[in-house]
């Protein structure tokens, strides 16, 4: 079975779009419900609110950041970015800018009166257009609209403030004669590395009010990053030599100094062993920091440790902050008076520390207090008093603080956002640190996530959610998004397992270079492999239930792990390379990547190549796969993935489905596909591993609740998925209703399992009404009842259940609500037979799933099962609406009925 899907724009209604619920899915409809009963959904990632760019005032009293959330725009959702401002005393934030553009990079002037940042808010340029590039804009902090200091044809890439009224900004130099004459000729041709016509970046100064642009260098080349002195004198650039330095890494970038009054420009670090990046100055302008990406490998640097540098103006000499941290910097830094604060690379975490400049060197010191074991990101005002940062763990969301740094202590913590308040509400489950020897011998880390209702004892699927790079790393911190659902796959019942396998960053050079030089793949699928027999051995997972997924070099290795063993039932793979020939040319940094990692160019070593190549195995793969590509990815073009896809599909082996998303680059950018690719995933595992989808039945209706429980058939359900206390209370509760004291709920499983110890509760089955009894063992159970609680229970009388059931309605748990329309008689045989087919599948649901009816409810009056009564006669007589019929005429089946208790 192969499917090749074309992903488009996405039509309201041809995807089941799904939630995980008691281990079934539920479609778009029930979404708002199951957000509310606090399950994770689809939408929770692709509607999550992120936030980024933060930036403190010179006084360290407010930040300024970037809110980024999902919208409708002209019909189509998209990412909208705005410009909020927070207080770091009281947490309090205003938001500054509106409308459905983005805006990035904003920055306090010098004196913080003023914010510049950069937005793409279209512009009217006089002539009836509008000037649609990213612009340079501003707005006065004590109030007023933004207005936008550039309306340039090229855009602006970069910005610093050199005083209170005037900036400099990184741009391409205006279009020359030649550019203007293809243009009119409407020739969108483009040469490959054209440097004789490739426009040169420049940097420019342009006045805050009136928006005058002036140049301020010639340089022939390009820049790539700048930075801009406290006291405006100077600006450190780098700029590219070679287009095709990302390819080749051949021509290094320059590194210089500018002087911003007159243009002039010097180059620094001229003998080429430093190639800097993050530049940030001191403070006081005697100098700047950096970060040199470190490497023994004498041309590429693929697999590098960050190293801290510092530039002295006074020396024109570099020196290297040392730290006694070989592993190197993590997550940046950011300069304060007399050193910096850093974020240090420390496996699944970062490691924050201070960092003073002495007259006997350089000394660290940890930061101690609260979040400091879990800090993702840090920002300060220049005295290095006042930070902010984001905190964040496997299993707490994203939110940022404020807080007052006195020395290396941090206190006085003041949450700054407020980011996805409703995640609050929902479980996240637990995460451990493990470790196992891997490939030749040493010690690998992971993390083990455990399911959500996780119960020890049980063994559980487990999925490999393994990470890109392979310099990547995967961090105890929230990550769960359109790329990883890992939350989903933990709440549908499952472990997932991420490895930081040999070549992840975060570790140190040995262990981040370990894989060059032709050693790809031959450490780190035995690093995974070692960690699946891990887990396995400690009795958590059930060894016949393994999947594995990934993206870019995780889906790399997951087409290695699918064509080394048959173990794995279902795999997802994504913007993944399987054949290196045509990967050295037909990638960005081709060249670079391959010759490190293989040892040289296809030419020169084709049987490396050849051995490397998953491709040429993939006719004996088993593994039913999903696969995924943009179809303008330059990373991992998409004829990779065409060419896994054919194989498998040719072959016949193993089932597999090629999903195109038109116009997307490595990363998935719309969120109509992100959520396509979730749905997809989802429905892939649970077809595959979780258990087998029913999609035979033409009585089922594509968006049904039903349909989205079929698909879900044969899988472990959640525990306590609807909130019930685990097991309920083993005496029914009882509410006055209708002059009835009458049951709260159907009596339950646990509850009936008191009564009768050899009752099969089933997994998660609790909460659900006990069903398949029959009337004599129902008033048997009522009395067993009566005589332990000394209250005088008993079935209620016919008279008594149609009373009730008639004042509740019909909006229950019947078959209706699961098939999404009144089923005739043929399509509810045909939906019944289709729910047989399954044994482990039940339209029961655990008892008060649903609303109640009256104001102190009972529940399920109107479904759910139907309920035996003492008729006239003495005789029992089962009443009332069930799972499994549309109607009381239709008779139920033994599985669906069960009965409630009233006290007289």
């Amino acid at each position: 079975m192969s499917y090749l899907v074309l992903v488009g724009r996405r039509s309201v209604g041809s995807v089941v779009s799904v939630v995980l619920a008691m281990g079934l899915l539920l479609p778009l409809a029930a979404w708002s419900a199951a957000g509310r009963s606090g399950l994770w959904t689809v939408e929770d990632l692709v509607l999550a609110e992120s936030s980024g760019d933060w930036n403190l005032s010179p006084d360290g009293r407010v930040a300024v950041w970037v809110k980024t959330s999902v919208e409708k725009v002209d019909e189509e959702e998209k990412e909208v970015s705005r410009l909020w401002l927070s207080r770091l005393d009281d947490g309090t934030r205003a938001q500054l800018t509106r409308g459905q553009e983005s805006v990035s990079s904003p920055a306090f002037s010098p004196d913080g009166s003023h914010v510049a940042f950069l937005s793409n808010r279209p512009i009217p340029d006089g002539d009836g257009d509008e000037i649609g590039k990213t612009q340079l804009w501003a707005m006065a902090l004590g109030g007023g609209e933004a207005w936008p200091v550039t309306r340039l044809e090229r855009g602006v890439e970069d910005f610093g403030w050199i005083d209170g009224g005037s900036l400099v900004i990184v741009a391409q130099e205006a279009p020359s004669l030649w550019e203007q004459q293809r243009k009119a000729a409407k020739d969108t041709s483009r040469v490959v590395d054209d440097a004789e016509h490739e426009p040169p970046v420049r940097l420019f100064r342009v006045k805050l009010e009136g928006g005058e642009v002036e140049p301020l260098t010639r340089n022939a080349d390009w820049i790539s990053e700048l930075a801009v002195s406290p006291d405006g004198r100077h600006a450190v650039i780098t700029a590219h030599q070679s287009l095709s330095y990302e390819f080749d890494q051949k021509v290094a970038p320059h590194t210089r100094l500018v002087d911003l009054t007159t243009g002039e420009e010097e180059r620094l670090l001229a003998e080429g062993q430093l190639i800097p990046n993050g530049l940030r100055w001191a403070p006081n302008s005697e100098g700047f920091y950096f970060i040199n990406p470190f490497t023994r490998h004498p041309i590429y640097r693929e697999a590098t440790v960050s190293e801290l540098w510092y530039f002295s103006l006074d020396s024109r000499q570099p020196e290297r902050v040392e730290m006694d941290w070989p592993r190197g910097v993590g997550r940046g830094y950011r300069p304060v008076e007399g050193g910096v604060l850093v974020l240090l690379a420390d496996g699944v975490r970062y490691r924050p520390a201070r960092v003073l400049r002495q007259a006997s060197g350089w000394s660290r010191t940890d930061l101690v207090g609260e979040h400091t074991s879990n800090m993702d990101s840090l920002v300060s005002a220049p005295d290095g008093r006042r930070i902010a940062y984001s905190h964040s763990t496997s299993n707490v969301p994203v939110q940022w603080y404020g807080a007052v740094l006195e020395g290396a202590e941090v206190g006085e913590v003041q949450k700054l956002t407020d980011l996805n308040p409703s995640f609050a509400e929902k479980t996240t489950g637990r995460t451990e640190v493990i470790r196992w020897k891997g490939a030749l011998g040493e010690e690998v880390e992971g993390l083990l996530h455990y399911p959500l209702h996780w119960r020890e004892g049980k063994k559980y699927p487990l999925i490999l959610d393994i990470h890109g790079g392979p310099t990547g790393v995967d961090r105890d911190t929230w990550d769960s998004d359109w790329h990883d659902p890992n939350i989903l796959w933990r709440q549908r019942g499952a472990f997932v397992l991420q490895v930081n396998y040999h070549g992840s960053s975060n570790y140190g050079l040995d262990w981040v270079e370990s894989i060059g030089e032709g050693k790809y793949y031959d450490l780190e699928v035995p690093d995974i492999e070692a960690g699946v027999d891990e887990v396995i051995r400690r009795g958590l997972v059930d060894a016949d239930r393994l999947a594995s997924g990934g993206w870019s070099n995780g889906g790399i290795l997951t087409a290695a792990l699918i064509t080394e063993s048959r173990r794995y039932r279902a795999a997802i793979i994504g913007a993944a390379d399987v054949e290196w020939f045509s990967d050295w040319a037909n990638v960005d940094f081709g060249a670079a990547f391959d010759n490190y990692y293989f040892g040289g160019p296809p030419w020169e070593i084709p049987e490396v190549y050849l051995e490397k190549s998953p491709f040429f195995k993939l006719h004996e793969v088993t593994t039913p796969t999903l696969v995924h590509t943009g179809t303008a990815d330059r990373n991992v073009p998409p004829h990779q993935s065409w060419s896994l896809f054919r194989v498998l599909q040719q072959v016949g082996e193993a089932p597999t489905k090629l999903l195109l998303y038109p116009g997307e680059p490595h990363s998935l950018r719309k969120p109509a596909h992100q959520r396509r690719k979730i749905e997809e995933d989802v429905a892939w595992f649970d077809s595959y591993l979780f258990g087998d989808a029913d999609k035979g039945s033409i009585a089922i209706k594509e968006e049904s609740l039903l349909a989205g429980l079929l698909a879900a058939a044969g899988a472990a359900r959640m525990d306590n998925a609807y909130g019930l206390e685990k097991g309920g209370k083993l005496t029914p509760e009882t509410v006055s209703f209708n002059e009835v004291e009458v049951g709260r709920f159907e009596v339950t499983r646990a509850q009936y399992a008191a009564f009768d110890s050899s009752t099969d509760i089933g997994p998660a089955g609790e909460n659900l009404p006990m069903t398949d009894v029959s009337y004599q063992r129902a008033v048997e159970y009522a009395e067993w009842l009566a005589g332990i609680t000394d209250r005088s229970f008993r079935l209620p009388t016919a008279s008594e259940s149609k009373k009730l059931m008639g004042i509740a309605g019909t909006s229950g748990n019947t078959l209706d609500r699961w098939a999404g329309y009144s089923p005739n008689p043929e399509d509810r045989a045909a939906i019944l037979a289709a729910v047989a087919a399954h044994p482990n599948l039940s339209l029961l649901q655990p008892v008060g799933s649903l609303a109640g009816t009256g104001h102190d409810p009972i529940f399920d009056l109107d479904g759910n099962a139907a309920e035996w009564s003492t008729d006239e006669d003495g005789e029992g007589q089962a009443l009332g609406l069930s799972a499994d019929r549309s109607s009381v005429t239709e008779s139920p089946d033994p599985a669906y009925i069960g009965f409630r208790v009233v006290v007289d």
